[in-house]
């Protein structure tokens, strides 16, 4: 109910019943509110891709750094903190982890906190695209990052890459919102127009993004450089810009330095040390690992090599579409920076570190897909809008095509494979030899899923991996294979080194990366003849070399 004034009659009395009041009921409408578009189609998207990546989640096996997430996440609350920090690591991860480590192994649950990061990274794709070219724009960029092979692989993927990703995104949504509304960001965020949102997005996606990895550390240097680019064009606003700048990463370094530092002094400096296992850059690895990032292919997860593309051309179209869509942002600077910088500086940023330590690896690029998917949905909105049911359609099935293959492809290797058979078939008097220590981490690992671990646990690893020591035993089982992204002897040398022992009695292949070897004591070389046989086989090497 409410008070509304009656309309005054004309005449001297129209003063005093002006002052009347009549009680009226005031009118109440329930209106159904329905999300607005730009909210609307990224929800949908990203429920797209958590479908997506919910789809096989436990069908690829854990391998050796998913394992180290496992163990870590297990640990006591102050080990799980030393042991992070000592490998280069912050605990934030693996204390997200925990509830989702139980007692015995779950790829599924495991898995489960990358594929919802996964499908938030989508969500603010989709949204960051539609706020800066609409709707198009937003659904081209949330199918492409949806679909993308290797966005749905790390977001089936106990690791924190996927994680790192949507929080850098958070910061990137809100600073492509300070980038286009200059004049409110320059407010100070205690007053009514002020930008609270995007301001608290960026400090808090920037903050939280640094606190997982070190491979966030580039978006600090992106950030800044687009915000000089940002200021430089809003010259009446660039006082607040600066000012908000300023506190914005006295705020970021006053929580993130702290950490960084006990980490720089739990390692005693080397904080690029451990990295041995990243190859040394050459234009076959980079051409790979550009195209698993960018052009959707599938990669292999050990080699960093691409797997045969059903729709090779398409990602093409999608680099051709991004750079249009740059060119298309050049009437917007300060969007321009923000979005071209997030995706071009942190390649330039791993290739310059690679001169002296490699590191340009896809998990450590993997935000930089996030800023390039948005580049090409932006030149897809670009395109005759009579052109838009049709562009999107092309997109949704170019991506689906080149995704659809990856559910079935051996982008891991299949020790779970490996691990069954062995312990249906060494025998307790038998040897068995693996090559890295590595190997027997995560073969005893796979004892528990296959509720085998005391007999698995039990299997006679033989300490020395020199063929003169593992002649006594029924049998010798000698194991080739990756177990995590490093340099290896190549499958020939593994032969040549093992053939002291003769021919082999069984040779069995699980997949592509693993192979083992059996010698019956039937079959191998007399004992006596060991020495005279390996230098043989070590002269004919060097014959060879």
């Amino acid at each position: 109910m409410q008070f509304e004034p009656k309309r005054p009659d004309s005449g001297p009395r129209a003063t005093a019943v002006a002052t009347r009041f009549t009680w009226r009921p005031a009118r109440r409408f329930v209106r159904l509110s329905l999300p607005r578009p730009a909210l609307a189609l990224p929800l949908v998207l990203a429920l797209l891709a958590l479908l997506l990546r919910l789809h096989g989640l436990s069908d690829k096996p854990l391998w050796y750094d998913e394992m180290l997430s496992l163990n870590r996440a297990r640990l006591p609350l102050a080990d799980l903190v030393i042991d992070a920090l000592s490998h280069k690591h912050y605990p934030t991860y693996f204390l997200l982890l925990r509830s989702f480590a139980p007692a015995h192994i779950d790829p599924w649950l495991l898995r489960l906190p990358s594929a919802l990061c996964g499908a938030g990274c989508v969500f603010l794709v989709a949204r960051m695209a539609t706020d800066i070219r609409g709707a198009l724009a937003g659904v081209v960029a949330g199918l492409l990052m949806a679909l993308s092979p290797l966005e749905v692989q790390y977001s089936q993927e106990a690791r924190a890459y996927a994680l790192i990703s949507c929080l850098v995104l958070v910061a990137l949504w809100g600073l492509v919102r300070i980038a286009q509304q200059p004049a409110r960001a320059a407010l100070g965020v205690t007053q009514r127009d002020g930008l609270r949102g995007p301001w608290t997005a960026y400090v808090l996606g920037t903050i939280a993004a640094l606190l997982v990895e070190n491979n966030a550390i580039p978006w600090l240097l992106v950030s800044n450089l687009a915000m000089v680019a940002v200021a430089y064009r809003a010259a009446t606003e660039r006082g607040g810009l600066i000012r908000n700048w300023a506190c914005a990463q006295a705020l970021i370094l006053a929580i993130w330095l702290p950490a960084f530092f006990f980490m720089v002094l739990q390692n005693r400096g080397a904080v690029l040390t451990g990295l041995e296992w990243v190859p040394q850059p050459t234009w076959d690895n980079f051409r790979s690992i550009v195209a698993a990032l960018y052009l959707f292919r599938i990669s292999d997860m050990m080699s960093f090599g691409v797997l045969p593309a059903p729709l090779p051309q398409f990602g093409v179209v999608v680099a051709a579409l991004a750079l249009w869509g740059a060119w298309q942002l050049r009437s917007q600077p300060p969007v321009l920076a923000t979005i071209g910088l997030a995706f071009v500086t942190m390649p330039m940023v791993l290739l310059a570190v690679s001169i002296f330590q490699p590191v340009f690896v896809p998990r450590y690029l993997l935000w930089s897909t996030g800023p390039f998917f948005v580049m090409a949905g932006i030149g897809a909105a670009t395109l005759p809008k009579r052109l838009s049911p049709a562009v999107a359609a092309a997109v949704a099935v170019g991506g689906a095509v080149s995704l659809q293959p990856y559910y079935s492809a051996e982008t891991k290797p299949r020790w779970d494979q490996a691990a069954a058979f062995l312990v249906r078939n060494v025998r307790t008097e038998d040897g068995v030899v693996a090559e890295y220590p590595s190997v027997e981490f995560v073969l005893d690992h796979y004892a528990e899923p296959i509720h085998l671990a005391a007999t698995f646990s039990a299997l006679p690893w033989l300490a020395h991996r020199s063929p003169l020591a593992v002649a006594h035993g029924e049998r010798i089982w000698v194991i080739y294979g990756s177990v995590g992204q490093s340099t290896q002897e190549s499958e020939e040398e593994f032969r040549r080194k093992w053939a002291v022992l003769g021919q082999p009695a069984d040779q069995i292949r699980f997949g592509t990366h693993i192979l083992i070897l059996r010698f019956d004591r039937s079959t191998t070389v007399p004992q006596q003849s060991f020495s005279s046989a390996r230098a043989g086989a070590i002269g004919s090497a060097k014959a060879r070399d």
